[in-house]
């Protein structure tokens, strides 16, 4: 016998996905879940959206085999993402400098789009500080160097431009960069239009492969002003790559809806970006999922289905809109400062509370309300009747 796993040595937990645990198990009638990146009704439930049901109807009826579709996926789904983010009225599709495949979830286009960064020689990839914590993580793992950039300005709650452009004044030619589209995770502070096009200018005067990352499209003002900016972004910084998620905005999360989409300066080279990406994706998870991008390929090439989901987005986003605004102006009647105030022109999901480590400890144990130790809050997670008690809680820590 060679007990060859007795070597090894067990990993510390996930801590978002321990703090999901944690709550989950906390017997105490009064508690708070502010963690997980999930959307929430006021009644506390994450809900099938109904156009997404009557589309699932629909491909049960339809459906004939379970067959791969290939390494690209479904091609109706690759189009109508690649519209929702280049536009209608994009030439890189006729000009066949655009790709695109669909991935497990956003999460397997950032894989796809970092190992193709690394097969292009680049050795360090720059995130914004913060990030979404499985940024660094993949990339590292990919064996690349990460770095970071400022971002957040925790004083007024709005991007530090300044700080931002002095530090990707350090990047090297050949560096990549992952820069979050709307509703940035973990802090809700979303980049003007006019700061996309002077980062994609420095981006192309430096030689720094840029892929953006947008898992919450729509949820900031809608569809199309949600991806103004980064649409001009894309048109000055012709390389570029892209990862786009469906978990938040259709609520497909454990159905891993992503797609990854690469543009070229020519067709030749967007054609070479397709057989690398194909490459990356067949020696890791070989062949996409097809039930998640079925369901927005349905939902998208009906006019009916369309106009139900993007209402019931609109009300999502509303919803979220009107909690940040409440909480905001809690906090700033709790705590006599106007520091808070800026949650409620944040964006998206989450935003970030000026609070230790030790204290989201000392929250959870002493009052069950469950944050990261970052003070990310996931936004969507709050019910309009808890806001006051959530408020008070936190009001003692800032």
């Amino acid at each position: 016998m060679n007990p060859a796993f007795e070597s090894l040595t067990a990993l510390a937990p996930d801590a978002l996905l321990g703090l999901m645990t944690a709550y989950r198990e906390d017997k105490r009638a009064e508690k708070f879940d502010l963690g997980v990146g999930v959307y929430k009704d006021d009644a506390g439930h994450t809900p099938v959206m109904s156009a997404v049901a009557k589309a699932e109807a629909i491909i049960l009826k339809q459906q004939t085999t379970k067959v791969y579709e290939g390494p690209r996926g479904n091609p109706d789904f690759c189009a109508a993402i690649e519209r929702f983010v280049f536009g209608d009225s994009s030439h890189l599709i006729e000009k066949g400098r655009l790709v695109s495949l669909a991935t497990p979830g956003g999460c397997g286009a950032l894989y796809l789009g970092v190992g193709l960064m690394k097969r292009l020689g680049v050795k360090t990839v720059w995130v914004s500080r913060p990030t979404w914590p499985n940024h660094p993580a993949l990339i590292k793992n990919t064996g690349l160097a990460v770095a970071e950039y400022d971002y957040a300005d925790p004083e007024t709650g709005k991007v530090d431009f300044e700080g931002l452009m002095a530090s990707l004044s350090q990047t090297q030619r050949g560096d990549g960069i992952i820069i979050q589209g709307p509703c940035h995770n973990p802090t809700g502070i979303d980049l003007s239009v006019k700061q996309w096009i002077d980062l994609a200018m420095l981006t192309v005067e430096r030689g720094v492969i840029p892929m953006l990352d947008i898992a919450y499209h729509g949820f900031a003002s809608g569809l199309d002003a949600d991806m103004e900016g980064a649409r001009l972004f894309l048109q000055i910084a012709e390389d570029s790559m892209v990862s786009y998620s469906c978990s938040k905005n259709f609520g497909l999360y454990r159905e891993r809806a992503g797609c990854f989409l690469g543009q070229a300066y020519t067709a030749r080279a967007a054609q070479a970006v397709m057989t690398h990406v194909a490459d990356i994706s067949r020696t890791s998870y070989s062949m996409p999922p097809a039930h998640g991008p079925a369901i927005v390929a349905t939902i998208l090439g009906n006019p009916e289905l369309r106009a139900e989901w993007e209402a019931e987005l609109t009300e999502m986003r509303e919803r979220m809109i009107g909690l940040r605004k409440s909480l905001s102006d809690e906090l700033v009647a709790r705590t006599g400062s106007n520091r808070l105030a800026a949650l409620a022109s944040q964006n998206g999901m989450f935003s970030q509370v000026p609070v230790t480590p030790e204290a989201t400890v000392e929250m959870r144990e002493r009052h069950g309300l469950y944050l990261p130790s970052s003070g990310r809050m996931n936004i969507a997670g709050l019910r309009q009747a808890d806001i006051p008690r959530i408020a008070e809680i936190l009001a003692e820590y800032l």
